[in-house]
């Protein structure tokens, strides 16, 4: 199953399985039952993207099964006046297509709803029969004909002749009838958008001092009542203000969300509570963006004169502890909070530059301690990774400082994220820098531990897996740990994430695109390779530096930390008979050897010999890479040049050294060999390397699946 149709089949299944009756499939097969209720949930979607309904109103419509006379869905408009009829088909290769018999049932069931002929649907229909009625006797009616498929999209000429004979046959006198297809694009998009944060719209009324600025960008500047924020976070307090709290939403654009009842914002409880007419000149104030400001005076329309703002998608970017301590100190005592003032400046995003609400932002965030993380929270990339989490995992990551961590099986935090990435690269550095202070993961820019580890986006399957890799390595040394005492017992304590580190080289990036069934193999083998490592690491501190050496300095050094790394490899790959350097056979016996990674783009290249043996390749570095080992690519031609072997495992013929790698592997290889210091824990090889005159490997492997979704490969060569 291609990973987009992965996406969207999650979702589907959170937001219908327990919403769409499937009474009629009780008795049936598993699989058959669930390819009927995404085949349901895929019109009740559609209905959602079109006719703008929630999640119940668009399982309500759904009436599929028998006697349902080709319509899988009906979905009605907010006004009543116009009505959607939708057939939807599912495939789980994202290859359903959409054939004349299909389109011929579909204008069927329309013929009976223009003869108003419902009395022989089935019963779901029934529920809907008298709104259905209520659109059709209008006489400026419009009905759309909906062809919802996870598929392309693409209609043959005679289908499309049907839909549009049937929509000139039952249009005119005022009526309107057309189709429309919504696709597996249209599916994706709108299940990334359905992750994206609900805009809040805030109310801020100004009655005493404030004044406007209007160029270059629109902002206001003025006095806030301290109970309009608590109501802006938690709803009514008192009297007849109905306007809903948004509580922690407020702060989605702010660099962390409320951190607690922490000493300072305790000490603005009490101020607001004790002092409330003093509050004003012992506040910084906060700060608001929004997409738009719209103003209204309440009598006269000039500077000063009491206004109330509306703001569009609006969010606080400075000030959530100001905000939330308003809150708390409003529950307590209402009276005194509303005599309290805060200074608030609210800046419009309309017509500014990009990046401009981003850098206010940042440079606003200085009252309270700031650190380095709270600045990755406005990093796009965050919120990718957040969004590939739920698509693809179903599991939560956490980014911002004040939110709770997911429970463990649940999902991880950027936090353990970042350092099983930096336990992962091949830099042992990292690891070491890691160890001193965390502060070390959130540094950007050259050389930044941030930069190398999320500069080019990992997906969720990578970093989850890292973060499973390192929790087992963690679990098994602390179990470890107390077998110990002495000098192995500070070598296991100080050397934990170099252990880690040494675990990740041994088991090879390449292992983390394993199949599920592989990848659990994988992780099997970790508590052997803990054990392995650790006992040679124990060794090698003495033997290297001398048993009187610093156990806290040696992996303080990241010198010394490196000659480690590369002694542990090495003897872990020197034999396993009595004559080895530790003299226990059994240290090896049980550890796991990676095999190579066989991805999906190779095996759908390799299964429909879509490139010929010996086709040469050619490496396409991005303009980093370039610049990184462009120079070491140069020193000899035959680097930039492979060819191809149909062969799941090992596709790419290097021309540099004559053997053989996987697409991904080979780029490893190369950023090794080049010693690119900085290089990403992300690797995209199949991206990387391309057929002249035809494209990257990932390219070629598009066009052959959407050949495959139009007819002309056969869908059942192997491609499971």
């Amino acid at each position: 199953m291609p990973l987009e149709v992965q996406h969207i089949r999650s979702a589907l299944l959170r937001e219908f399985e327990n919403r769409i009756s499937m009474d009629d499939f009780e008795k049936k097969d598993p699989k058959e039952r669930e390819t009927a209720l995404l085949s349901r949930a895929v019109s009740a979607k559609a209905a959602r993207i079109l006719a703008d309904c929630n999640s119940d109103e668009a399982a309500a419509g759904v009436i599929d099964g028998r006697d349902d006379f080709g319509i899988d869905c009906v979905a009605f408009s907010a006004s009543g006046s116009e009505l959607w009829l939708i057939q939807a088909k599912w495939k789980d290769k994202g290859t359903a297509g959409f054939d004349t018999e299909a389109a011929l049932k579909l204008v069927h069931g329309l013929k009976k709803f223009d003869n108003r002929d419902l009395d022989h649907f089935n019963e779901r229909l029934q529920l809907l029969a008298d709104r259905v009625h209520g659109v059709l006797r209008l006489p400026t009616c419009k009905v759309n004909l909906v062809v919802a498929l996870m598929g392309d999209g693409r209609l043959s000429t005679e289908t499309r002749n049907i839909l549009d004979e049937a929509a000139h046959e039952f249009g005119g006198l005022g009526r309107t009838v057309e189709y429309q297809v919504v696709d597996q694009r249209d599916f994706h998009r709108a299940i990334r958008e359905d992750l994206e944060p609900q805009p809040i719209t805030l109310k801020a009324t100004m009655d005493r001092e404030w004044y406007t600025r209007e160029t270059p960008f629109k902002a206001v500047t003025g006095e806030v009542s301290a109970d309009q924020l608590a109501r802006w976070y938690g709803g009514k307090s008192n009297g007849a203000d109905h306007e809903k709290g948004h509580g922690e939403r407020l702060y989605d654009r702010n660099v962390r969300r409320s951190l607690g009842l922490t000493g300072v914002n305790q000490t603005m409880v009490d101020s607001m509570l004790e002092d409330p007419d003093g509050f004003l000149y012992r506040h910084n104030g906060i700060t608001v963006q929004c997409d738009r400001i719209e103003q209204e005076y309440h009598s006269k329309r000039a500077v000063g004169q009491p206004t109330t703002l509306t703001l569009t998608n609006a969010s606080v970017v400075n000030g959530a502890q100001t905000v939330t301590s308003a809150f708390r100190a409003n529950e307590i005592n209402p009276e005194a909070v509303a005599e309290a003032y805060i200074l608030v400046r609210i800046i419009s995003l309309e017509g500014t530059p990009q990046g401009f609400g981003r850098s206010i932002t940042k440079a606003t965030n200085t009252q309270n301690h700031m650190e380095r993380r709270d600045f990755i929270a406005i990093d796009a990339v965050q919120s990718e990774i957040q969004k590939d989490f739920r698509l693809s995992l179903d599991k939560e990551y956490v980014f911002r400082r004040g939110e709770l961590d997911p429970a463990p099986e649940s999902g991880c935090s950027v936090t353990e994220a970042a350092m099983a990435l930096a336990c992962m690269h091949r830099d042992s550095s990292l690891a070491v820098r890691v160890k001193g202070s965390t502060n070390a993961l959130w540094i950007e820019g050259p050389g930044g531990a941030y930069t190398r580890l999320f500069g080019q986006q990992p997906g969720a399957q990578q970093i989850w897996r890292a973060v499973q890799v390192f929790r087992l390595v963690r679990d098994q040394l602390t179990e470890l740990r107390t077998k110990l005492a002495g000098r192995p017992a500070a070598v296991a304590d100080n050397g934990a994430l170099l252990v880690a580190h040494i675990v990740f080289q041994r088991i090879g990036r390449g292992s983390l695109d394993e199949s599920d069934g592989e990848w659990d193999d994988v992780l099997a083998g970790v508590p052997e390779q803990v054990l392995a490592v650790l006992v040679c690491l124990i060794s090698m501190v003495d033997t290297l530096f001398t048993s009187k050496s610093y156990v806290t300095s040696t992996f303080a050094s990241q010198e010394r930390c490196a000659q480690l790394v590369a002694a542990v490899l090495s003897m872990l790959e020197g034999g396993t008979g009595p004559e080895s350097p530790l003299k226990r056979k059994a240290l090896l016996e049980s550890a796991v050897q990676s095999r190579q990674r066989r991805p999906q783009t190779v095996r759908l290249l390799v299964d429909h010999e879509a490139i010929k043996d010996s086709t040469p390749l050619e490496y396409a570095p991005s303009p980093v890479e370039e610049l990184a080992i462009g120079s070491w690519l140069d020193a000899d031609p035959r680097r930039r040049r492979a060819s191809w072997v149909n062969d799941r495992k090992t596709p790419i013929l290097w021309e540099a050294d004559g053997r053989r790698y996987s697409p991904t592997g080979l780029v490893s290889q190369m950023w090794n060999e080049a010693d690119w210091k900085e290089q990403w824990s992300a690797v995209q090889g199949p991206k990387q390397w391309r057929v002249p005159g035809e494209g990257t490997l990932v390219e070629i492997a598009e066009r052959l699946w959407r050949r495959i979704a139009a007819g002309d490969e056969t869908e059942d060569r192997n491609l499971e």
